[in-house]
């Protein structure tokens, strides 16, 4: 599956659990500045939450991001 359009925001230090690490991530930010943690497997498959309880400690949609350079 390919990229569903995750952000690339850092997010190494909050604790969110496997999400920091997901391929799936996308951070949305609010105008306010409050920002969510978004599952992009949601869109594609109801049983994943849009935005999961954090922190999230088992999913089995989880898969490694892979870094791209910059």
């Amino acid at each position: 599956m390919g990229n569903l359009g995750a952000s690339n925001q850092s997010m190494d230090n909050v604790g969110i659990g496997l999400c920091v690490t997901c391929q799936h991530l996308r951070v949305v930010t609010s105008n306010r500045g409050s920002y969510f943690v978004m599952c992009n497997l949601a869109r594609l498959d109801k049983q994943y939450e849009k935005y999961p309880v954090l922190p999230v400690l088992s999913c089995n949609g989880h898969a490694i991001a892979i870094k791209q350079d910059d």
